[in-house]
This record gives structure tokens, C-alpha cells and sequence, in this order.
């Protein structure tokens, strides 16, 4: 492709030097885009700053597709060849006009087809030939194709045996037909944003659901002849034992999708009607960024807590809340403001859900022995200045967790406990001397995941009397508005798009020290912590109520709620 303005512009820059780029275009038969590709590949310059140089070359927009609205009827106006054989995808339309993606938006010819076929108008913009190729993938499946795809399948294939042998399983698990519906399958579930499949047996029948937003949503009922072959190429891609039914397994597969990589783990258990099988999305290795602290909707005080514990030189911070809470996503936030050159950092994960350059990250394998423990162990003889814990789990983890927080790291891990303040405690609970909690300890952050309203169908009102007793003792005279959900396409009419976290901070004063260290009843610590300003996770919720930015009911439902 042509385009000199982006070559003039390259070498002004002077980020290669003259030769290197007349060798590049010589070698590719002046084809600019190759330039563009080897000054991202070899890191010369960050990926979005290239792509929206090369757009301004040709003089239009530069557009970041995973970032983009589609609307699945102006998609659905290019026939999927056409656009794949062209690298055009039409994104959505405005005042009778369709904005259209193009690794070639200088190519007048396409656009002239892709208008006759759409019947309309067309204003091109530019995106990466993988950009295109992923969306395509993505915005051309639809749900509709789980059940139509299950039941295009050889019959054959799916002919039910009670006891199926290794030969077999591995024959029925390579069938081009049932490794595309797996493709379909997980293609789909990140299209719709799911974080979590669920692929579960009933009574004649096999059920998808997917997690969306926290809530569970039914994609497909199949027959239960499908699950042999789906399960044992699932397992294959899993390295897990496809002879083996009876007992739970654990896995983690990867598949690819234009430029980045997806990685999904797998969970099986017996049920009374077959095996159930929960893979959940893991995120897209080369390309995830890991999330700032400004982007975790964390208030200005929890910020301003979080910020001044993460610059202590030593001592242990935890994050606390179920599993899907966000609690990964929080500490690598958090490790992404401590990672500079002068910081020594290293982790113990299982498994490595975000890849953060310039920290050393160890991914836990029970089958070679290489648990949290044992990293950690050898961790100490590293010269580590921080140390994050995917998860302490058992007494040696948390007592060397302990030990190094008292010797001058700073220690980031995870635990499951309902709230801040029984945090406080768990330690103790696991077997860890009070004497060394106590004096190790200087904060747990404890967070849950509410739904957030959608942006493009939210509707402002005033609270009601009733609201105002319930969730401020006294709102009379006092005019304050919430939202409410309403429902549209951008959010499948469920009034909710994507989530965000409610939180609660302890912050462990020397007192709470002294408590801890004299194993003092949890009661008397949440005292003490209400008198240094800890406020339950539920006042954090309903703030964000006030900010439009939930709902009273998704507050509620995550949190236990006494009334402010």
C-alpha cells in the first residue's frame, strides 16, 4: 500500500535510520505498510501512536475495533466474504450513512462494492488488516449459531455410546466439525463479553450458558449427544485426561484471534447426568493492558489510602472478596504504579492472568511441585523489593508471607474473606502467630463487582421518600436524583454495561497492632477500625448510586446493608 506521508513522517522522526527504511520498502516492493508493521513488531513505536499515523497519512480516522460499537444490523449488510476477502467491516450507521473499517480506506473500488451491497452510503476509516480480521471473526457470529451449528453436525459423529475407548474420544475430539463448533463456542462468549461458560448436562439435554456482567444468561439448549466429542477436544486443548470422567480436572487452553492470544480455564465435575464443564476467559495475553489505579472507580479517600500503602517500603496489603471480584485486576493496578526500573518485583500467580513487563512472574505447577510456598522461598533469595501472592491459601504461604512483609518487602496478595475487617483476623484463623500478623499487617482493601448502568439508555429521577428513610434515615426536602436501567441494544436490553467495584478499606493502626498481637476478639478490632473511619462496603455502593453510576438493587445484592 501506498502511502508517503507516513514515510516522510517516519523519517523525520528519525526512529529508523534512512538506510533500514529504504531496505524495508526495497524488500517489500515499496509497500509502506511493511514499514508500519516492523516499526511496531520490533517496538519503535507504540502500536495506537503508528496505526493513527498511518490514518492521518491517508487523511482519515484511525479507529481501535476492540474499543468500537457495532450494530449487528449494519453488519450484517456486507456479506462476511466479501468482507473478508476485502478487510472491511461495516461498524454502525448514522443519518443514513454506515461507518465502515478498512485496512485500505484509500481503495475507492471496495468502497464502491461494499455501498451497492450495503445500499447505502459508506465514510471509511482505518484499522489493522488483525484488527479487521478479529472483528470479522467476532460481529459475523451470532447466538443463534449454537443450536443451528450443533444440529448441522454429522449425526454420525454424535451417535451416543455409553463407553466410548481412547481411540474413539480422540477420533470424535478432531472432527473439523466439532473443532469448529468449540471455536464458535469460545468466539462468541468473548463477543458477548462473557467471563465464564458454562456447558452443563440435564435430563436429555446439554445446556450453554454464558456469565455476562455477573449474571448468568442461557445461549443454547443441545442434545446430549454433542458432549463426548465437544468434551474431548475441549480436554485435548486442555491437556487433561479425556478417558476420565469421574472425578473432577482442572485445565487451561489458548486460541488465537487476529493478533492476540485467548486463554481460557477449564473446570470439570461429575453430575448426576454427565460431566460439567466451566471454562472462564482468562484475557488475551499479548494484548491486555494491565488497568491503572485512576481506572478502578475507586473513590478519591480509598484512592489516596491505596496509593499511600503501596509506597510503604515493607509491610502486607491485602485484597479481599470472592472469586470474579476484581481482586487480580486491583493488584496489578497497583503493581502497575510500583513498576519502575529501580523496583525489583516478582510473583507467584495460578494463573498468570495479566503480563506485565519488567516483572518477574512465576506461574504455580502443583504436578512439579512448584507451589506458592515454594516459589515464595526461593523468592527471598531474589532480592525482591515487592512480592505479590496470586492467593494465600494455606499456613506456609501465609507465614512466609508474614515473615517477608516484617523484613522489608512489600508484600500484595489475595484472600478470600467477606469483608475488610475479618481479613484482619484471617491470618490468625490460618494458623499464623498473632505475634507476627500484628506488626506485618497495614491495610486490606475488601471489594465486590456490581453491574453498571448503561450510558446510552440510563434514566435520571428523583429518590423517593421511601429510598430516602431506607438508605439515609432522613432525605425530606432534599432534592436527589438516581438512575434507573431502561434497556437498549448497546446493553441487550438489560440496562447494564460492564461493572465496576464497590469497596471497603481498613487501614491498621498501631492500636489495631496491639489487638491483633493479643489475639482480641474481632468485634473489639471493627470498633476500633469504625473509630479510625472504616466505612462497611455498602456506603461506597450507594455513593456510586448517587453518581448514576448503579443501581440501589446491584448494591444490595452484593453487599450487606445496614442502612447509612
Amino acid at each position: 500500500m501506498k502511502n508517503d506521508p507516513f514515510v516522510s513522517a517516519v523519517r523525520a522522526s528519525g526512529v529508523l535510520p534512512a538506510d533500514e527504511i529504504d531496505k524495508i520498502l526495497n524488500f517489500n516492493k515499496q509497500d509502506a505498510y511493511a514499514l508500519l508493521i516492523h516499526l511496531i513488531h520490533a517496538g519503535l513505536v507504540p502500536q495506537r501512536a503508528a496505526l493513527e499515523q498511518w490514518a492521518s497519512g491517508l487523511g482519515v480516522a484511525a479507529v481501535d475495533l476492540a474499543q468500537s460499537i457495532f450494530q449487528p444490523h449494519v453488519v450484517a449488510r456486507l456479506p462476511r466474504e466479501f468482507a473478508a476477502k476485502n478487510r472491511i467491516v461495516l461498524m454502525y450507521e448514522m443519518a443514513g450513512v454506515a461507518t465502515a473499517a478498512m485496512a485500505d480506506p484509500a481503495n475507492a473500488e471496495v468502497v464502491r462494492q461494499a455501498e451497492k451491497l450495503a445500499a447505502m452510503k459508506i465514510s471509511p476509516v482505518f484499522a489493522s488488516m488483525e484488527e479487521i480480521d478479529e472483528a470479522i471473526e467476532l460481529q459475523y457470529h451470532t447466538e443463534q449459531e449454537l443450536t443451528t451449528s450443533a444440529s448441522k453436525l454429522n449425526p454420525e459423529l454424535l451417535q451416543y455410546k455409553k463407553d466410548f475407548n481412547l481411540d474413539e474420544l480422540e477420533r470424535l475430539g478432531g472432527v473439523k466439525g466439532i473443532t469448529q463448533y468449540a471455536r464458535l463456542l469460545l468466539i462468541l462468549a468473548v463477543k458477548e463479553r462473557a467471563s465464564d461458560i458454562h456447558i452443563e448436562p440435564r435430563a436429555g439435554m446439554v445446556v450453554v450458558r454464558f456469565r455476562i456482567d455477573g449474571v448468568l444468561k442461557e445461549m443454547a439448549k443441545l442434545s446430549a449427544d454433542i458432549m463426548p466429542p465437544l468434551f474431548s477436544h475441549l480436554k485435548v486443548l486442555g491437556r487433561m485426561d479425556i478417558t476420565e470422567s469421574r472425578k473432577p480436572q482442572d485445565g487451561r487452553l489458548s486460541i488465537d484471534l487476529g493478533a492476540r492470544s485467548l486463554s481460557f480455564r477449564l473446570s470439570t465435575i461429575p453430575t448426576v447426568f454427565g460431566e460439567k464443564m466451566v471454562l472462564r476467559k482468562l484475557g488475551d495475553i499479548q494484548k491486555t493492558n494491565v488497568p491503572v489505579l485512576e481506572s478502578l472507580y475507586l473513590s478519591r479517600r480509598t484512592y489516596d489510602r491505596v496509593k499511600g500503602l503501596i509506597s510503604s517500603p515493607s509491610g502486607a496489603f491485602f485484597v479481599t472478596g470472592p472469586t470474579g471480584s476484581g481482586k487480580t485486576t486491583t493488584l496489578f493496578a497497583a503493581l502497575q504504579t510500583l513498576n519502575t526500573p529501580e523496583v525489583n518485583i516478582v510473583t507467584v500467580e495460578d494463573p498468570v492472568e495479566y503480563m506485565l513487563p519488567g516483572v518477574s512472574q512465576v506461574q504455580v505447577n502443583h504436578n512439579i511441585g512448584l507451589t506458592f510456598a515454594t516459589a515464595l522461598r526461593s523468592f527471598l533469595r531474589q532480592d525482591p523489593d515487592v512480592i505479590l501472592i496470586g492467593e494465600i491459601r494455606d499456613l506456609e504461604t501465609a507465614r512466609i508471607a508474614t515473615e517477608a512483609a516484617l523484613t522489608g518487602h512489600l508484600v500484595l496478595a489475595s484472600m478470600h474473606t467477606n469483608d475488610a475487617i475479618q481479613a484482619v483476623t484471617r491470618l490468625v484463623d490460618i494458623g499464623v502467630e498473632p505475634f507476627l500478623v500484628g506488626p506485618s499487617l497495614i491495610g486490606v482493601m475488601s471489594q465486590r463487582l456490581v453491574r453498571k448502568l448503561c450510558e446510552k439508555c440510563k434514566v435520571r429521577r428523583p429518590l423517593t421518600a421511601e429510598e430516602g428513610r431506607k438508605y439515609f434515615f432522613d432525605a425530606e426536602g432534599k432534592q436527589v436524583d438516581v438512575f434507573n436501567k431502561k434497556g437498549c441494544p448497546a446493553c441487550y436490553h438489560t440496562g447494564y454495561h460492564g461493572r465496576l467495584g464497590i469497596h471497603e478499606m481498613v487501614l491498621v493502626t498501631e492500636r489495631m497492632r496491639q489487638m491483633i498481637s493479643a489475639s482480641a476478639p474481632l468485634s473489639q478490632i471493627k470498633d476500633v477500625a469504625l473509630e479510625a473511619g472504616y466505612e462497611p462496603m455498602a456506603y461506597d455502593g450507594i455513593k456510586k448510586v448517587l453518581m448514576g453510576l448503579t443501581t440501589f438493587e446491584e448494591v444490595e445484592s452484593a453487599t450487606f446493608f445496614e442502612g447509612m
